[in-house]
């Protein structure tokens, strides 16, 4: 059986092999494409059972996509504080590491070792990018309508309801130079 721990950054990984019971491997740095060539590579040659672990994060779920595509048993965990012993020096290879064993721990048994995280189908995750998206352009629409009420009150005048939309904008009683600045909020 083959562990990986993966530490996942935009442009690479960086992963701690592990084989059998076996003391992990250092740690390795791949492009991205160079990692899922060495992944496919290393499950055909060795034929052994493959585990892998990585946080979740803002990168999305492809990664496990693509290695369970490749018949490796990929988990995605909770983000968390992976120096257990406190020392306060994080580096990639030592995360990568501490994935590694905590990955060998579950699948040797121990099930709390990991925090699992549910991984969405595709459609799943296409809904919340949706969703997010309306939130960040209502929060967006929310920030800009507080600067334009706050530009009104600093300046003695007493905002109305919905300042911005067609009609309030045209009737609000203000010097030229403000609607120019509530324009731009």
């Amino acid at each position: 059986m083959i562990k990986l721990g993966i530490d996942v950054h935009q442009e690479f990984y960086v992963v701690v092999c592990q084989e059998g019971g076996s003391n992990p491997k250092p740690a390795q740095r791949f492009k991205k494409e160079a990692f899922l060539c060495w992944a496919a590579k290393l499950k055909q040659k060795s034929g052994a059972e493959i585990h892998a672990v990585y946080e979740a994060c803002g990168f999305g779920f492809g990664l496990q996509r693509q290695l369970a595509a490749l018949g490796i048993e990929c988990h995605v965990v909770c983000p968390q504080k992976l120096d257990e012993r406190n020392r306060r020096v994080k580096t990639d290879g030592l995360d990568a590491k501490a994935l590694c064993l905590r990955l060998d721990r579950f699948v040797e048994g121990n099930r709390g070792a990991l925090a699992l995280v549910r991984v969405p189908s595709e459609e799943e995750e296409q809904l919340r990018a949706i969703h997010r998206q309306r939130e960040q352009l209502v929060k967006a629409r929310k920030q800009l309508e507080a600067q334009g009420r706050s530009l009104l009150v600093n300046h003695g005048i007493e905002p109305i309801q919905r300042w911005w939309k067609r009609r309030a904008f045209a009737a609000l009683c203000v010097p030229e130079w403000m609607k120019q600045l509530l324009r731009n909020s």
